[in-house]
């Protein structure tokens, strides 16, 4: 009986080889793989983190626009300004400064329902733009009092007896850096609340320099009774003012330099609103009083020849903002996100003319 042969072929080294590079191949395919769904996932988080930042910012400023020039006189407020006597005030400054530009000021003399700060903020890959929207604080409503308790030079108000809610109360009471606004049949002024007590608001100096009692007009003694001797006020109903100002600020992190988009009420301090916004620019869309037309993204709400400001005739409010990640990716790229949007507030267009 033959006993059965056993074959002795193998795999040769050729057909190793073979095996193996197709196992190298499928592997580093793999690694591959890997390696690009890690990038996506980092990718698509760090964009999400920055889109999330970016819609804050807009959510946030849509909702300060919506409100804009609410319980505003028409045409603005008057404060002071250099123009007629006085000094120009500050655009965005509190008790540690001043934060645009080296303190930029007003120059028209006149507070509007908004205001443009074409390129005075941060430049970070541009110059950015400031904003200032005023309208009147719902939560504190005095329209059932009225007073003539106002100093000759205007620097208090004190309101009457039964004031509800009361000047000092703990949640809707008068508080330093809050803007009063004064409105009589003489006209409407602005003061910023520098301390108050019992039923009195006082308003000295001031960061935002709107307090100025030695100014000839724009002042809070500028709608007292005409040529009165010795001086006196007609009944004054007084509101507060949310006077909001947005703008962008620089600040260093343990990551490295970042910037922020800030929301500052009246003269209180900053605070902010969305993180890594490093670009913030606004154009208007206006009505030219000269001849009716509609003129569209102005950076400074300018018409006419020579261009002048005009931020009475805005319509609407054409807002773009650009965030970015503070930390680069695993392939050390920096995510930048842009939105942008309009609004036309109801208030800016709006004329009662049954009122």
């Amino acid at each position: 009986m033959r006993r059965p042969q056993r074959s002795k072929k193998g795999f040769t080294l050729i057909e190793l080889t073979i095996a193996m590079l197709i196992t190298l191949t499928i592997m580093a395919a793999a690694v591959q793989l890997f390696k690009q769904s890690l990038e996506t996932s980092e990718l698509t988080m760090r964009r999400s983190e920055v889109q999330t930042e970016v819609r804050a910012a807009l959510n946030q400023l849509e909702r300060d626009l919506s409100q804009s020039g609410t319980g505003v006189p028409i045409g603005g407020i008057a404060i002071p300004s250099q123009a007629t006597g006085g000094a120009n005030p500050n655009f965005a400054c509190d008790t540690s400064g001043c934060y645009v530009g080296v303190s930029i000021p007003f120059t028209q003399g006149i507070l509007y329902k908004v205001t443009p700060g074409n390129g005075i903020g941060a430049n970070i890959t541009e110059p950015s733009d400031a904003i200032k929207i005023t309208y009147v604080d719902p939560d504190l409503n005095w329209s059932a009092f009225s007073t003539t308790a106002i100093t000759a030079n205007g620097d208090s108000v004190t309101m009457p007896a039964g004031t509800a809610p009361a000047v000092t109360d703990p949640t809707n009471g008068i508080l330093p850096g809050d803007v009063i606004l004064l409105q009589n049949g003489v006209g409407a002024a602005v003061g910023v609340a520098t301390s108050a007590g019992g039923s009195t608001i006082n308003f000295g100096a001031d960061p935002l320099n709107l307090n100025q009692t030695a100014a000839p007009t724009g002042n809070i003694k500028g709608i007292a009774t005409p040529a009165s001797n010795p001086v006196t006020y007609p009944a004054t109903k007084v509101s507060r003012l949310i006077m909001v100002t947005y703008f962008i600020q620089r600040i260093n992190t343990p990551d490295g330099p970042d910037s922020r988009l800030m929301r500052q009420v009246g003269a209180h301090p900053p605070v902010p609103v969305a993180e890594h916004i490093e670009d913030l620019q606004i154009t208007y869309d206006i009505v030219d009083d000269t001849n009716g037309a509609l003129v569209a993204n102005l950076p400074n709400a300018a018409s006419g020849n020579p261009p002048v400001p005009k931020p009475n005739q805005i319509r609407k409010i054409n807002i773009n903002i650009t965030g970015r990640s503070l930390r680069t990716g695993l392939n050390n790229g920096i995510q930048r996100v842009n939105l942008s949007t309009s609004v036309g507030p109801r208030n800016l267009s709006f004329r009662d003319r049954y009122n």
